[in-house]
């Protein structure tokens, strides 16, 4: 029973949850084929407008070379990124985002095995949006395809809520 393979995946995942620098439970949990990965991180003080459209560039052309998709939201202050891919890509994307120096605070937020990608023709989608969650929000439901599952959608709106000012209409 324990030699399974989905049952080696939970248990590393429940003891990578209170540790997360056990190293060999967390790279069990993110090895796993087709995985979804949903991340935030802080941007740069000074980051620029041709940081941001770097980045942009660099994740689109790096991700179609590895069979990569996703979304990357972008508040003035945050990162939010969702990754779809292999095992072996999304270990190497993680390690990329890492280290670079235009954002500190990288966190992962959530990651499961998806059975189908949510955002099959986007290599890197980049979507500003507001830093009041409302705003962010209805900016993100119009680009969102429609395929999206609303899981997905559910997930992304709350990771979205997370690293936004809630600002109540007057």
């Amino acid at each position: 029973f324990y030699d399974r393979r989905e049952v080696k995946g939970a248990l590393a995942f429940l003891r990578a949850v209170p540790n997360p620098k056990d190293e060999v439970s967390v790279k069990r949990v993110i090895k796993v084929p087709k995985r979804g990965v949903g991340d935030t991180s802080l941007a740069r003080l000074d980051l620029q407008k041709s940081d941001l459209e770097d980045i942009h560039l660099t994740a689109r052309e790096l991700n179609a070379i590895d069979g990569v998709t996703g979304l990357l939201v972008f508040n003035g202050t945050h990162f939010l990124q969702i990754i779809e891919g292999g095992e072996s890509a999304i270990e190497d994307l993680i390690e990329r985002l890492r280290g670079d120096p235009r954002h500190t605070g990288f966190e992962i937020r959530d990651q499961r095995q998806v059975d189908a990608r949510s955002f099959p023709d986007w290599s890197m989608e980049l979507v500003r949006v507001n830093a009041g969650y409302f705003q962010a929000r209805d900016t993100i439901a119009e680009r969102l395809p429609e395929t999206v599952p609303e899981a997905i959608r559910a997930r992304l709106f709350r990771m979205t809520e997370l690293i936004s000012t809630i600002e109540f209409p007057t």
